[in-house]
């Protein structure tokens, strides 16, 4: 293995760890003793991936549209956009995101790589959701979870396939299809070992519990959720949908106490409260956004 390869592992391994500054300074490394452009080009999208998954911006992430573009090879080609797809998902800017999660989808389809297909899948399935295309985000989720199960070693990717369920119930319990979205993210998560992640399919299962007006089993997700949650969205998200199931079990000061949480989310929205015990707003509120 050459050191200019080293140093590329070394950062990739720091970014798994979520040690991204250690990742950025190897990556530095790698660029400067990079003497191919084929190797550089790989190293500049590798940095600007973890620069995206900090909020970062920078010439390596401005240059992830030309790579697309310049067609070096199909890897190349499929990791930058791969990139892009998180960068603009996350930004909430849904076209752009499609774009590039068809771009991935096509070149994963030319190289003839099912991991690869799996991963845009599994994106776009994502973006669909926030777009309230369930539809086409369950159809997603179900080529998705088709294909890991042809692979060679399926106990190799259980990670990958537990995602995989725990979009598609996701997908299907916002499409209100209760009862088949709840048996697939129950069977997510014995799978799922992020914290992240596992937040997200409590919360979901949580939703999909309360749409089968199952409430002490929403509410046990629902607390769940809450316990695993740091992100603002699940924060958000798990003591609506809390309110919700207190509200519904008669427990009026339990739903008053997590209105409160959730109003404190929308400061500028001063009656939030009364129209949260006035109204369900579930059909009308999309939980992935």
């Amino acid at each position: 293995m050459s050191e200019v390869e080293r140093l590329r592992q070394s950062a990739l391994a720091k970014v798994r760890a979520g040690a991204i500054e250690e990742a950025l300074i190897a990556y530095d490394t790698a660029l400067a003793l990079a003497d191919d452009d084929e190797t550089r080009e790989l190293i500049i999208i590798n940095k600007a991936d973890a620069m995206i998954a900090v909020d970062r911006s920078g010439p390596e992430v401005q240059a992830l549209p030309t790579i697309v573009m310049r067609r070096r090879n199909l890897r190349h080609v499929y990791l930058a956009a791969y990139a892009l797809v998180f960068k603009y998902r996350t930004e909430q800017e849904l076209k752009r995101a499609t774009f590039y999660g068809q771009l991935a989808l096509q070149t994963a389809e030319e190289a003839n790589e099912p991991q690869w297909k799996i991963g845009a899948l599994n994106e776009l399935g994502s973006i669909y959701d926030m777009d309230s295309k369930f539809d086409k985000a369950i159809a997603c989720g179900e080529q998705a979870i088709a294909l890991i199960e042809q692979l060679d070693d399926r106990v190799e990717h259980d990670f990958l396939y537990g995602l995989a369920l725990e979009n598609l119930g996701a997908s299907k319990v916002l499409n209100d299809e209760f009862a088949e979205g709840v048996a697939l993210l129950e069977k997510a998560v014995p799978s799922i070992g992020s914290p992240t992640h596992l937040a997200e399919a409590y919360i979901d299962l949580c939703f999909g519990y309360l749409g089968l007006q199952n409430l002490e089993r929403a509410k046990h997700y629902g607390q769940a959720g809450l316990e695993l949650a740091t992100d603002s969205r699940q924060i958000r998200n798990a003591h609506y949908l809390l309110g919700e199931v207190a509200y519904k079990s008669g427990d009026i000061a339990a739903a008053e106490s997590h209105f409160d949480h959730l109003a404190k989310f929308y400061p500028d929205f001063r009656h939030l409260k009364s129209l949260l015990f006035a109204i369900d707003l579930r059909s009308m509120v999309n939980l992935k956004l």
